[in-house]
């Protein structure tokens, strides 16, 4: 496909018809490094609110945030696992070797997917465990990759692999 004609393209789905002095200004490849225009001003735009949040740290460490969109995500800078719940109820955890539990709804089925690895997604579940160091079982998120068995506390949001001897 021409670039000229994919920048058209492009700024017709914006709501931008250029007319042929505007296209006259462009570079010969389409790409325009600066906008001129105030984000809120681009015609059938939106602007991220992924930056407006309150941040709190916990006592345990564990942070926090509220964002203007009613999302909320706490995040265990030591383990590195997030767990973010959004709106319109779904959750998303992000474990630091690149898996991804997903629910699309409370009471929904726990999807796994490996961002690195890819195919199809697999299946977590919520179970309670006796973890190290504890003397009271504590719920947590599991799954099963091959020999090894990966468990994310759902309060600390500590993550735990085992592999089996």
């Amino acid at each position: 496909m021409d670039k000229e004609q994919l920048v058209k393209q492009f700024a017709s789905l914006l709501g931008e018809v250029g007319n042929k002095e505007q296209q006259s200004q462009l570079p010969e490849d389409g790409w325009v490094e600066d906008w001129a225009e105030p984000l809120e001003n681009i015609p059938g735009g939106t602007v991220d609110s992924f930056n407006d949040y309150e941040e709190i740290a916990l006592e345990d460490g564990r942070l926090l945030r509220r964002y203007a969109s009613g999302s909320v995500r706490v995040e265990n800078p030591t383990s590195g696992v997030i767990q973010e719940e959004k709106v319109d109820g779904s959750m998303v955890i992000s474990l630091p070797d690149g898996k991804v539990l997903f629910q699309e709804f409370r009471g929904e089925p726990l999807l796994l997917y490996d961002t690195e690895k890819g195919g199809a997604p697999g299946l977590a579940r919520v179970s309670s465990a006796q973890l190290p160091g504890e003397t009271q079982p504590r719920f947590v998120f599991h799954f099963q990759d091959g020999d090894v068995a990966h468990m994310v506390e759902l309060e600390s949001l500590r993550y735990y692999r085992l592999r089996r001897a």
